[in-house]
């Protein structure tokens, strides 16, 4: 019994405790350990509402780490989801059929939008916004991005990846996709009704700290390639900054319209940035193991995991920040007095550090200048396609024209 094993070592000395030399050695790494574990795992979210009835727009959830989780606690929740993915094919239908059934929710759909290409954000967003009455929208959580593999500049220089339509790959990905889907989605945010709580999530890293912002250029297009570091950081930084004049500008107009004589504050349209932490996840695995299966798993798998299985966090544990930006009464309405972007880290709201994100007028030139350039960008891609077209309509009229010399 235990109270007896307890006497015993009180009465006797703790010599009596099985194997005590070992393990009074080997306590306090484990006690250290549990605390650094403790530490690194993050906050967890406390907060909870229904969410049957509610639809939202989400990205990046079939990671299998922080995405799944989430859209799987908000499925479990009751939300209505339409998750965009690069690819509807028969993994994709898989995974959503496995999700509509580890949910018991069966209000789970998938669209096709690569968000590297500005012409399917394009089709997405004309297909959402034609309609009439305007569809229901409760918000647009916004988790996907890609973090290309840094490399080792003496042994494997820099190789510059691009989208289908030549744009860097993590700038497409993470800012002008990003920002093209959220900027024309405009009139469906200001078409909810003024008593729905509307939020919109953006995940970022905390490596955009190490960001440029490049106001004349925001598109990166004329930029020399230096590292694929520099420009994943740089695309969320940018990111950030032009949330915060969405925000503005969205609030503003809400602001002036006046809906039955009634005025509208626009507050019930909030912009929040989430920093959900190191995470064990499929980016940070590219990362490490340069985009190299040896090295992941020789040096990712073997050599690394146990150090960052006590020091990152889980996808599970990266996306309670998220549950969190989403569920919090802190960005209803009725609690708040401004309309700031909020940027949630471990599940509380802290202040930005770099002072781009002060710069009123900054934040709305690189906003204006990202619309211009994304504008002209699609205007040379609808030529370039049209010509394609064109020629190859040409090249199939050719093959199919009877040869003259042909016998008759």
């Amino acid at each position: 019994m235990p109270l007896d094993f307890i006497g015993t070592v009180l009465a006797e000395g703790t010599h009596r405790i099985p194997y005590y030399e070992q393990i009074k050695r080997i306590a306090p790494y484990v006690i250290a350990g549990s605390a650094v574990k403790y530490w690194s795992r993050g906050a967890t979210n406390t907060w909870e509402r229904k969410l049957h009835g509610k639809v939202y727009l989400v990205t990046g959830a079939t990671t299998q780490a922080m995405g799944t989780s989430v859209v799987l606690e908000m499925a479990k929740l009751g939300a209505q989801l339409i998750i965009l993915g690069r690819e509807i094919d028969e993994w994709a239908t898989d995974w959503v059929n496995d999700l509509r059934d580890k949910s018991e929710n069966n209000l789970i759909y998938m669209e096709q939008c690569d968000l590297s290409d500005l012409w399917q954000v394009r089709k997405f967003v004309t297909g959402w916004l034609d309609n009439s009455p305007p569809r229901r929208l409760d918000g647009v959580i916004v988790m996907s991005g890609d973090m290309e593999p840094w490399g080792i500049p003496r042994i494997s220089p820099p190789i510059r990846r691009s989208s289908v339509e030549g744009l860097e790959l993590q700038m497409a990905t993470n800012f002008a996709g990003v920002f093209h889907l959220l900027d024309l989605l405009q009139p469906s945010f200001k078409a909810q009704p003024p008593d729905r709580d509307f939020r919109i999530i953006i995940t970022t890293c905390w490596l955009q700290s190490l960001g440029q912002v490049n106001v004349q250029d925001p598109l990166w297009q004329n930029a020399p390639y230096e590292s694929a570091l520099k420009h994943f950081a740089s695309s969320k930084l940018q990111l950030a900054l032009c949330m915060l004049e969405l925000q503005r500008r969205v609030t503003k107009a809400i602001k002036e319209e006046k809906a039955g004589g009634v005025e509208r504050t626009g507050f019930n349209v909030s912009v929040t940035l989430v920093q959900p932490g190191t995470m064990r996840s499929p980016s940070l695995r590219r990362v490490l193991s340069n985009g190299s299966v040896t090295l992941l798993l020789f040096f990712y798998c073997i050599i690394l995991y146990p150090w960052l299985l006590l020091l990152t966090k889980s996808g599970h544990r990266g996306g309670q920040s998220i549950l969190y930006a989403l569920m919090t009464p802190e960005l209803e309405e009725v609690n708040l007095e401004n309309n700031d972007v909020k940027y949630i880290s471990d599940c509380k709201i802290i202040k930005f550090a770099r002072k781009e994100f002060t710069d009123v007028n900054l934040q709305a030139q690189l906003f204006a200048n990202t619309q211009r350039d994304i504008l002209e960008f699609e205007k040379k891609m609808a030529i370039k396609r049209n010509q394609m077209k064109s020629k190859s309509n040409s090249n199939s009229k050719s093959n199919t024209k009877p040869d003259s010399n042909a016998k008759k």
